[in-house]
Order: structure tokens, then C-alpha cells, then sequence
């Protein structure tokens, strides 16, 4: 059996698409757990009829503390023997389930996972898990703190649900990450991977990566700088890697910083100005950082607000090729 956990908060436009695709698995041995944080807007209504409507969904309904809380929850209710995460706003391929527990069980993986579209309007890109076929678990962990790979989140992967040792941390960004650290750290097997794009991933402008806010964004900082602690206390093979993706989240905050700032934004642009600062030499040393990185490092160097107006550049023409 297999476990699906989707948070749910304020998704009406978005819930019944995600939630159909999943009752569309050609997998059907699914235990579905609606997880409801305190929706204003008519989701609670929708997923109480689907749990009266179809046996394989339960509803839950929590006090809004994050979706770290809601996907915690789903987790010490899981019935299945794997798990996956899949946010309200996202969908999936009806051969999503199957595909990943086939692989997993062919490559008795600790974790299976798949690529995935990325969609932002009417844009929709192609949006690879990993670049190297069933990466050592060591490897995908150094990989995605140094920014080679966009495979650093919970959704549109498979885990083993006796094998998550800790929960989610109880941050608004960057705790898939972290969740992802602490569940492949120690693992010394290959990672399972599934060269189809099965998973949709669906940009919500009024999302937390959407809206940019301040709050959200130094909590990533705090995330990425407790990953960094954690790593140069016990896990010193990680230390540079952490670093790197301390400095690489730094580096996006103060890019995203709005032209005028609110006081809210000028402190958090500052925190992550000093970071930048702080760590941009040891990275440059760093032999394993990307080039796009350590060009960051250099030119920050010169001019930050050089720095930023490059970014905004490139930013402004990515935007213009999609249109």
C-alpha cells in the first residue's frame, strides 16, 4: 500500500485536479490522507465529500501551523508501506504510483523518484529530477546543495515510510531540503529514478516561492544556516556542499529583494548581504562549486548591486523568451 499526503490550504481552484489524478493511479492500492489546515475557502467542504464519497481518503482537519505540520501529520497517519507528497496546487500522471513503486522495489532503493513539468501559467517546462541515472545517495545530497540539481524536494519522489527518522523542520522554505538530508544521510545506496516526467508541478502566484515574502525567505536563511551547522558539527563530508547552498539562497534573497524596500525587506537583504560576504571566499575555493556560483561570488565582489542588475537583466530577457 501506498501512503498519499496532500496538505491542503485555500486549494479550491486547484484541489479536485490534484485529488482526481491521485484516484486515477493505475496503482490502487492507496491510502489517501487529505490533511486540511484551517481553510478559509471552501477546501474543507471538498475534502470531507470525497472522504464520505471514496474509501481510500481520509480527512483530516489541524490547526493551520504550516505545511511542515500538515505533511507531519500525514506521516504519523500513514498506513501505507511508502510514502509520497503531492501539493494541493500539483497533479499527477495515472502511472505516477506504479512507475515509482516498481523502480524502487527493482532497485531496493531507499527512495524513487521521477522528472517532472514545471508549470507557470501557460508556460510549461520540462524538469529533470537529476542528470546521472540512480545516483549514489551521497552524491544526489552534494549535488543539490551545491545547485546541480532541482531535486531537493519531497514532491515527485517515493520514501520508505519506516525508514523517516525525522519529521519535517518546522520551516516555510527550504524544509523539503532539509527533510530530504535527513532522510538520505547515512544512506549509502543508490537513488531510484524514474526517467519519465510523471508529476506536474504547478506555480501558484499567491504560493510562498510566488509571493516572495520577507518572513518566508529569512526562514529559508535560518533553514539553510541550520543545515550548514548541522553539517560542520556532524557531518564534516557535507560541510563545503552546506555552505554552498547557505551562500546560493543568499545570493537568491538579496537578488529578489524588491527595488524599493519595505523596512521588513532592507533587514532581511542586509542578513543576506552578510552572508554572501561571509562565505563568498571559501566558496570560490571550493573546487566542487559551480561555475554559475563562483561567477555570482565574483562579481558580488566587484559591485553587488552590479550583481543585481545582471540578475534582473537576465531575469527580464527568460521572461520575455517564455511570452
Amino acid at each position: 500500500m501506498v501512503t498519499v499526503v496532500i496538505p491542503v490550504y485555500n486549494n479550491i481552484k486547484t484541489l479536485k485536479k490534484c485529488v482526481d489524478s491521485v484516484l486515477s493511479q493505475t496503482y490502487s492500492e492507496l491510502d489517501i490522507i487529505l490533511v486540511d489546515s484551517e481553510s478559509t475557502d471552501s477546501s474543507a467542504d471538498l475534502c470531507d465529500r470525497y472522504s464520505q464519497a471514496e474509501p481510500r481518503v481520509s480527512v483530516y482537519h489541524i490547526k493551520d501551523e504550516g505545511v511542515s505540520n500538515a505533511r507531519n501529520y500525514g506521516i504519523e497517519k500513514a498506513k501505507g508501506e511508502y510514502i509520497s507528497f503531492i501539493d494541493a496546487d500539483d497533479y499527477i500522471l495515472p502511472e505516477y504510483i506504479e512507475e515509482l513503486v516498481s523502480v524502487i522495489e527493482k532497485e531496493d532503493a531507499l527512495i524513487a523518484m521521477c522528472d517532472a513539468y514545471d508549470v507557470d501559467g501557460d508556460i510549461v517546462l520540462k524538469r529533470k529530477a537529476v542528470k546521472k541515472i540512480n545516483p549514489f545517495a551521497k552524491d544526489f545530497i552534494l549535488d543539490t546543495f551545491y545547485g546541480r540539481t532541482q531535486g531537493g524536494t519531497c514532491w515527485g519522489k517515493l520514501f520508505r515510510t519506516s525508514e523517516i527518522k525525522n519529521a519535517f523542520r518546522r520551516y516555510n522554505y527550504c524544509e523539503d531540503t532539509f527533510f530530504i538530508f535527513d532522510y538520505l544521510n547515512g544512506y549509502e545506496g543508490r537513488i531510484a529514478v524514474v526517467r519519465k516526467y510523471l508529476y506536474y508541478y504547478v506555480r501558484r502566484k499567491d504560493s510562498i516561492t510566488g509571493l516572495k515574502r520577507a518572513a518566508d525567505l529569512s526562514d529559508g536563511i535560518t533553514a539553510c544556516n541550520e543545515i550548514r551547522n548541522l553539517c560542520r558539527d556532524k557531518f564534516p563530508e557535507y560541510s563545503g556542499a552546506a555552505d554552498a547552498f547557505l551562500l546560493n539562497n543568499a545570493f537568491f534573497v538579496y537578488l529578489n529583494i524588491k527595488n524599493n524596500p519595505s523596512p521588513e525587506d532592507t533587514l532581511l537583504g542586509d542578513r543576506a548581504l552578510n552572508i554572501i560576504k561571509k562565505y563568498r571566499a571559501g566558496v570560490l575555493s571550493d573546487f566542487r562549486a559551480t561555475v554559475r556560483t563562483k561567477a555570482a561570488c565574483l562579481v558580488s565582489v566587484l559591485s553587488v548591486k552590479l550583481l543585481k542588475r545582471l540578475y534582473a537583466g537576465r531575469k527580464h530577457k527568460s521572461d520575455s523568451s517564455a511570452e
